[in-house]
């Protein structure tokens, strides 16, 4: 959110837990939505014409409610299964609105490779901004390996916050 923000994208972030939305704002998102099955109706109220863009974290899902919440030539990228990645029945022709666009991006099965390069993700830029604080990026709690239990409690409530980070 923070890098999106930062290239000047209007950030709309979602989440579960209304109380995460003062969080969300500080981050770079300019509208905060509460998640649910009324979502893309919602997106689409506030925004008639639709969104220019969806970056979808949670998966097989949600993925026919971002598609739903574009404008035509609106792109959706498919990049996280936060929500497993379970079966997908989708059948382009019926499902997919017209003029959308649907891609995936299996960061763990390409970066790195000759298609995406390691060479072209600016990494020395990310961490210069997490640095001189421009992008907020540091871990919500933080547990010695010995705490790896309660780590794991925390992480089960989804009340963390953020990520959660285990030293080894």
């Amino acid at each position: 959110m923070n890098i999106a923000a930062h290239l000047g994208a209007r950030v709309i972030a979602t989440t579960r837990n209304p109380a995460r939305a003062a969080m969300l704002e500080s981050l770079g998102a300019r509208d905060v939505l509460i998640e649910s099955p009324e979502l893309a109706k919602r997106v689409r109220a506030r925004y008639p014409s639709g969104i220019d863009a969806v970056l979808d974290i949670v998966g097989n899902t949600t993925i026919l409610d971002s598609l739903a919440m574009l404008r035509r030539d609106g792109h959706a990228c498919l990049v996280g299964f936060l929500g497993g990645g379970g079966p997908l029945a989708l059948e382009p022709v019926f499902q997919i609105p017209s003029g959308r666009h649907l891609s995936v991006f299996a960061s763990a099965l390409v970066t790195g490779t000759p298609e995406f390069p390691l060479s072209e993700v600016p990494f020395q830029a990310i961490v210069d901004r997490v640095a001189d604080g421009t992008y907020r990026a540091k871990p919500a709690h933080v547990f010695g390996f010995d705490q790896i239990q309660a780590a794991h409690r925390l992480m089960e409530t989804n009340a963390a916050g953020g990520k959660i980070v285990v030293r080894l």
